[in-house]
């Protein structure tokens, strides 16, 4: 038998001490440079934390500056306009106008006073508004012509004269301004119009504030007319005696003393009547105002009023809005630029109707050959 020989293995080496001691510096060394680099991160996110936390502190601290110094601009304006509010004259006594009732035509039926001087202001639409205005002064003009048969007489009315060779010249007034949609739409015309404003009352408070978005303006003051079934509070009546008559023109002039042209606001019966017109021009002469006749009635007698205190007369030539369809509207116009080239000039009334507005707006070419400008440039 083959004796078999083991072969020998060889015997597992006993690692040196050296060896040793670099195998636990390199697993030491491992495990500081893993303790570093968290440390690192742990103070690379404090850090970060910190810069931001103070970015956060001094953006917050100048938009508090930015809020405090717009605060205190909005507080400076504020204190203006309560300054500037402060200037103008007090609005009109609810008390007095809840006395004040409203007459309905034919007599059918009376608007119920409110009780215990109780105010309530209903919202109208701009449709609803324009409809309770009733073509004011048309209505007036036309109903007084069919009760006394006769037409205007415009040989009474004495026209200025221009140098040979002006472009003839057309006032639109525009009557009854009193709410803020109205002179948004007026401001929309793209060409010179006049807004007429009533004097405030508890249903329209704000013709004062709007009467300062013009450049130029008129005071539409209510004046009797047996032919109007809503007259506005503190209309001038012909039995009104000069005493009356100049508290309310000098009232209208403490809220408006900006604005020296006014006409009538209906007043076919105050216009017609040859005293209740003496007693109010002379009144308006002394306060440097100057009256322009609406010409609601064929016989009115500023022509021979204003005449007897050397006052020019400014007279309507043209109602635009007889009716409100559009189509009429625009015939009117025609009428009031043929008529401005026939006499150098003319004037043309119109009512903040829906209508009326957008007409004029887009009828810039019905104007061709006149110059548009205010009823002080006449």
């Amino acid at each position: 038998m083959v004796k078999k020989i083991k072969e020998k293995r060889p015997k597992k080496e006993t690692p040196s001490l050296n060896e040793i001691k670099s195998a636990k510096l390199k697993k030491y060394s491992l495990i500081l440079m893993l303790i570093l680099t968290l440390s690192m991160i742990a103070f690379g996110t404090y850090l970060y934390m910190t810069t931001s936390y103070q970015h956060y502190k001094i953006v917050q601290k100048d938009q508090k500056a930015s809020s405090d110094v717009l605060m205190q601009k909005m507080k400076q304006m504020l204190d203006e306009e309560k300054a500037r509010q402060a200037t103008l004259p007090p609005p009109p006594s609810p008390v007095a106008e809840t006395n004040v009732s409203t007459v309905v035509e034919n007599n059918q039926s009376s608007e119920k006073p409110l009780e215990n001087n109780e105010t309530h202001v209903v919202q109208q639409t701009p449709e609803e508004e324009s409809k309770a205005q009733e073509r004011s002064e048309v209505h007036d003009y036309e109903r007084s012509l069919k009760e006394s048969g006769k037409p205007a007489r415009p040989h009474d009315i004495v026209r200025k004269k221009y140098p040979e060779g002006t472009t003839p010249r057309l006032a639109i007034i525009i009557d009854d301004v009193s709410f803020p949609w109205q002179t948004r739409s007026i401001k929309e015309i793209p060409y010179k119009v006049t807004p007429s404003f009533f004097p405030p009352t508890k249903g329209h408070p704000e013709t004062v504030r709007m009467s300062h978005e013009f450049p130029f303006a008129m005071i539409h003051l209510p004046m009797e007319s047996k032919n109007y079934s809503s007259p506005e509070p503190e209309t001038l009546n012909i039995v009104d005696s000069s005493e009356v008559i100049e508290k309310r023109i000098k009232r209208i002039k403490e809220w408006f003393p900006q604005i020296i042209y006014y006409n009538n606001h209906t007043g076919g019966s105050y216009t017609a009547d040859y005293h209740a017109m003496d007693r109010l021009v002379k009144v308006l002469k002394e306060n440097g105002l100057i009256f322009v006749d609406s010409r609601t009635v064929g016989n009115s007698k500023a022509p021979e009023i204003t005449k007897k205190y050397g006052m020019f007369l400014y007279s309507r030539d043209v109602f635009l809005d007889n009716s409100l369809d559009k189509n009429l509207i625009r015939i009117q116009l025609k009428e009031a630029v043929a008529k401005a080239k026939k006499f150098g000039y003319a004037i043309a009334i119109g009512h903040p109707h829906k209508n009326t507005l957008e007409v004029l707006r887009d009828s810039k070419d019905l104007l061709n050959g006149v110059e548009m400008v205010y009823l002080k440039d006449l």
